[in-house]
């Protein structure tokens, strides 16, 4: 029997993360960058990032960023700021000069910064732990990210990064999930069309 629910999930692929070894992690990252690049990014659009948290095996989307700010000059790259009280996030233009902090989860995070409301941003890089072939996610389990997804406009296009290929299906997905309209692997990117 395949682990099929999130919280099996969660686990099982956290510690696939951590038994990448660095070289295979960095080879990984490179090749998820290259798929990255086959994507059709609209020049004037904003483009809402999240940041690895150091140590967690995460996508680099440091280096996602960098091309996006080189290939794409006119794109506003947006990070979200969390709040733990009322699991929500507010949302900030990243400029060249924003102080970035380490949260309570090891998430780096804007200071301060010029406000981005959820309608403005166009496409949302979304983290994960894991995927399944419907385009549901499962995510580190607050919610954060459905909240947020929920606020956004209904054609925002939600692209997950994934260092695996997904999984049949996440048994216990609900409505309350905000499935993704695509996901960036290392070696192919998957359309869920809806």
């Amino acid at each position: 029997m395949h682990p099929t629910t999130k919280s099996e999930l969660r686990k099982i692929y956290r510690e696939k993360r951590m038994l990448l070894a660095d070289q295979e992690f960095k080879q990984l990252n490179h090749q998820l960058l290259t798929q990255v690049k086959k994507v059709d990014f609209p020049a004037h659009s904003t483009i809402h990032i999240f940041l690895p948290i150091k140590g967690n095996h995460e996508p680099d989307t440091y280096a996602i960023a960098a091309w996006l700010r080189q290939r794409f000059p006119h794109v506003r790259l947006a990070l979200s700021k969390s709040n733990r009280t009322t699991l929500s996030m507010q949302h900030y233009v990243w400029e060249e000069g924003t102080v970035l902090n380490v949260n309570h989860w090891g998430i780096p995070e804007p200071d301060s910064g010029t406000t981005v409301p959820s309608a403005e941003i166009d496409i949302v890089f979304v983290p994960l732990l894991a995927f399944d072939r419907q385009g549901h996610r499962v995510g580190y389990g607050k919610g954060f990210y459905d909240r947020f997804l929920q606020a956004c406009r209904p054609d925002t296009v939600k692209i997950g990064l994934s260092l695996f290929e997904p999984v049949n299906s996440i048994e216990d997905a609900d409505n309350w999930d905000v499935r993704l309209n695509k996901c960036i692997t290392p070696w192919v990117i998957w359309n869920f069309g809806h």
